[in-house]
């Protein structure tokens, strides 16, 4: 969907269980991230494979207060963490909510 100038994408703005349009989520993308429309993704490189595994700790943690789980890649020293909420179909405003507030536990 093309939103005309001067008008505001009503998937930005709306339920953040609504999927994003692709102009949308292009214009909300959390710095860091990346995405396809039906997913998007970040990867973490620690130290050692315990302050990967702590850092994936922290983000369960965090999902299962907030009801939202991504879907957590623990490998040696790195971790993927992923969004999508499946009832839409796509990323929506709560997925970026979720992926821009990681910083945070890093």
């Amino acid at each position: 969907m093309t939103v005309p100038p001067g008008q505001t994408d009503p998937a930005a703005t709306a339920d953040p269980k609504v999927k994003l349009s692709a102009e949308a989520l292009a214009a909300r993308m959390p710095n860091g991230w990346q995405g396809d429309g039906t997913l998007i993704w970040r990867e973490w490189s620690f130290p050692t494979y315990l302050d990967g595994v702590h850092f994936a700790e922290r983000v369960a943690q965090q999902a299962e207060a907030v009801k939202h789980h991504p879907d957590l890649l623990i490998t040696y020293k790195k971790v993927r963490v992923s969004y999508t909420t499946h009832d839409a179909g796509g990323v929506t405003g709560l997925d970026l909510e979720e992926a821009a507030s990681l910083d945070d536990l890093r």
